[in-house]
């Protein structure tokens, strides 16, 4: 197995860290209240304080400070940077009025200031703030549940460097002490940022791009994004390495051609206009590549959450691209919150939407419906408050708020129309949150009740082997089914091993705490726990993890255990959650049900036909048995058989005797019943009349016999009885092979048993029997009943 790491990377945390230490910061700075002249400096002029605007009423304004002025002292002191201004203003105090020399093209004028007290940010700063931080904590969500992937990582970084430039480069510039260090952090994330969006929307939401395929040398062109993007067949590495070096290039190479040909450097928020050009391509870029990349998606899940991120990033990021573009001078007014940075807002938000309704980058956000519920109530209260305030200011002074019903009445009607908005309300957030939930129950509801209306074995196997994996997004599931001291698989995936042992130890843990569900991690923690597992159930865990399987269920009813059904983890690595495995116990025990009643139904059905069968070789064992028996002349003979079973092994029969006359009568029991007594039955009625044909002497006859059958049968013999009687006389000859003594009944009613052969060993219980023939004088009006050991047994 992989192993790879689940925590996230300690320098990426370290730098996030700084990062949110560095924003904090710049808001800090921004809203603690200071002196403050109402003069906004230009950002894109470092070096001077010129001045980009006036706060409306401020000191400045009223001092005739105009937007353009560079102010070149403060307090009779000449200003060397921004820093030296900083000190100058930072010893002053509200209320206090200071001299300002500006530098016009006039000349330098002195004009009086008189300093107030204001926070420098104002609430378009705060709105920037608050979806830099937004975007932040999104991503390091992103990187806290997915460690381990490169799309996680890049995202982080991401939503890291758009953190500072929202929060760092986009604040209004200031005299204050960190404000070059803070302007300084936000361009530096200015440059980072287009190279780090590109490479995430060319490995998002997997790596499925061309950089997968460039990942190692080429000697000919490759497509590097999904867009068709052509690069040079470049190491994956040294790929990125130029994605994110070409940025810094491009400004170092815009302030040195700035230098070297005389010409202004322009700015546009602290960065070259090239460098902002090349923003703007890059983005253009990775959205080409990842509406390529969604175009190839298989899953519906992916593909509608990477949708949300495009329409979010494409509708976020080109008004606030096109405005700093083409109209740089927007970026430093208010219309600038309204026309570039609130469309930002789409840019975190859909992609929040992407992970909590599509599980984007395979991230599972459950919403429980408590605290769904509970916002919810919070939400219709708060509306009900500001409705109760607004009326009260509403009706505030009129004839109807003095009424003394006003109170009352309004408030009857706020506890009617409560519940009602609650509800109206509620019903979306189902529908949104829900949607999915609810279609998996009603599909396992249905499957459920078409499983048990199931008989047929092969319509179980298809519910819950085809079907059961597209309803719930499997990659995979198998059905193994109990045969004796083994579990053998009636379908599932071909890495799956065809038989598997019958694990008693989970059998018995399912049992004890009523589940017939259970994690294959919780096996693995069964297996550790046990002082002496079974090395049946250790081995057994190892093969089904390396298969992938993800949670296995047990078909277990209160007579027995029927088999296994095996899932795996959810398509896109998501696991099953413990909703999911709810749903799917009842699902379960409707299957065992089914599994059950096809089964019983196929040992009927099978029952049926052996019985049909059994019926059909009773009738040809009772064929075999002659009609009617006779001895020579002056005897009368009586036979009767009746099997124990439907077919069995006991039989009498009448040998063939010289010339076509009767010969001896035998009658046989063979050891074992139903179907293998009858077949050896069978081998014995047709070896005694073979062999009697040739071999008529009894001796000779039952010798052959036994030698024959010995190598038929070796686990399997016959107790025989043979009679026979001689043409002219009344003697009977007979001989006993395993049988009882016949018994004779004389004429005057007395009975005696006939003497026992020294041997009497069943044919085919040894090589060699010894047969012994006896002879016994009958006068007429004797019976003698010889009969087979079945007689004995049945008392």
């Amino acid at each position: 197995m992989k192993a790879f790491s689940t925590k996230p990377p300690g320098v990426l945390l370290l730098l996030g860290f700084a990062a949110f230490l560095l924003a904090t910061l710049s808001i800090v700075d921004m809203y603690l209240p200071r002196p403050f002249d109402g003069v906004r400096l230009d950002p894109d002029t470092p070096g001077q304080m010129r001045v980009l605007d006036v706060v409306p009423d401020s000191g400045a304004h009223q001092a005739g400070i105009r937007p353009g002025d560079r102010i070149a002292g403060i307090a009779n002191n000449v200003l060397k940077s921004r820093k030296h201004a900083a000190q100058l203003v930072a010893q002053l105090e509200a209320g206090d009025q200071v001299d300002y020399l500006l530098q016009r093209p006039g000349g330098v004028e002195r004009v009086p200031v008189e300093l107030s007290s204001r926070r420098v940010g104002g609430w378009p700063y705060l709105v920037a703030c608050v979806l830099g931080f937004t975007f932040f904590f999104i991503g390091l969500f992103v990187l806290l549940r997915q460690p381990a992937r490169e799309v996680a990582r890049v995202f982080f970084v991401l939503s890291m460097l758009f953190l500072l430039f929202l929060v760092c480069r986009l604040r209004p510039a200031s005299y204050s002490a960190v404000d070059s260090l803070v302007l300084s952090t936000g361009t530096t994330a200015l440059l980072l940022l287009p190279a780090s969006f590109l490479h995430f929307f060319l490995i998002f939401p997997r790596r499925s791009s061309a950089l997968q395929r460039v990942s190692s040398p080429a000697p000919a062109i490759q497509a590097m994004a999904a867009g068709g993007i052509a690069a040079s067949a470049l190491p994956r590495r040294l790929l990125l390495a130029g994605i994110y070096l070409l940025p810094t290039l491009v400004m170092a190479g815009s302030v040195v051609l700035a230098r070297t040909t005389d010409h202004s450097l322009q700015l546009i928020s602290g960065a070259p206009v090239a460098a902002w050009w090349v923003l703007a391509i890059y983005m253009v870029l990775g959205l080409w590549a990842l509406a390529g990349t969604a175009r190839r998606l298989t899953e519906e899940r992916e593909r509608r959450g990477v949708g949300w991120v495009f329409f979010g990033s494409l509708f976020g990021l080109m008004p606030f691209l096109v405005l700093v573009v083409a109209f740089p001078s927007v970026l430093h007014s208010d219309k600038f919150l309204y026309l570039g940075v609130l469309p930002l807002g789409l840019v975190p938000l859909t992609f929040a939407y992407a992970i909590v309704r599509f599980q984007l980058l395979d991230i599972r956000v459950i919403l429980h419906r408590s605290l769904l519920y509970t916002a919810t109530t919070a939400a219709v209260t708060g509306l009900y408050a500001l409705l109760i305030a607004f009326s009260n200011k509403w009706f505030s002074g009129t004839e109807v708020a003095e009424s003394r019903f006003f109170p009352l009445l309004f408030a009857l009607v706020i506890v009617l129309l409560f519940e009602p908005l609650r509800r109206w309300i509620q019903g979306p957030i189902d529908r949104f949150f829900y949607a999915k939930r609810g279609r998996l129950q009603k599909a396992l509801v249905e499957m459920g009740d078409a499983l048990s209306a199931r008989t047929d074995l092969e319509g179980v196997v298809r519910d819950l082997v085809e079907r059961l994996p597209q309803v719930l997004g499997l990659d995979f599931s198998a059905l193994y089914l109990t045969r004796e001291d083994r579990l053998e698989q009636v379908a599932g995936p071909p890495m799956l091993p065809e038989a598997l042992p019958r694990l008693r130890e989970l059998e018995g843990s399912l049992r004890h705490q009523g589940h017939r569900l259970v994690r294959l991690e919780r096996l693995r923690r069964l297996a550790d726990g046990l002082s002496n597992p079974s090395p049946e159930l250790v081995d057994t865990v190892e093969v089904l993890d390396e298969a992938g399987v993800e949670v296995v269920g047990h078909l277990i009813s209160p007579r027995r255990s029927y088999g296994l059904v095996l899932l795996s983890g959810k398509a896109g690595s998501l696991g099953l959650e413990a909703a999911d495995l709810e749903l799917l116990q009842g699902l379960l025990a409707q299957a065992t049900i089914a599994v059950e009643n096809s089964l019983l139904l196929e040992e009927r059905t099978r029952r049926a036909e052996l019985e049909r069968e059994l019926k059909i070789a009773s009738s040809i064992q009772s064929s075999l048995l002659p009609g009617q028996v006779q001895l020579s002349d002056g005897w009368v003979v009586a036979s009767a058989c009746h099997p124990a079973r439907v077919v069995g092994g006991d039989f009498f029969s009448q040998l063939p005797g010289p010339d076509g006359e009767p010969g001896a009568l035998v009658f046989g029991d063979v050891s074992g019943k139903s179907v293998s007594g009858a077949l050896m039955m069978m081998a014995a009625h047709e070896v005694l009349h073979s062999l009697a044909m040739t071999h008529p002497e009894p001796e000779a006859l039952l010798d052959m016999a036994n030698r024959r059958l010995y190598q038929l049968g070796k686990k399997s013999f016959v107790a025989l009885g043979y009679l026979a009687a001689d043409a002219h006389s009344p003697v009977l000859r007979y001989s006993l092979a395993g049988q009882p003594q016949p018994l004779r009944r004389f004429a005057d009613g007395r009975l005696e048993e006939l003497d026992l052969p020294d041997h009497r060993l069943p044919l085919g219980a040894f090589s060699r029997g010894n047969y012994q023939v006896l002879s016994v004088t009958v006068e007429p009006g004797d019976v003698v009943l010889a009969y087979s050991d079945g007689v004995p047994e049945t008392q």
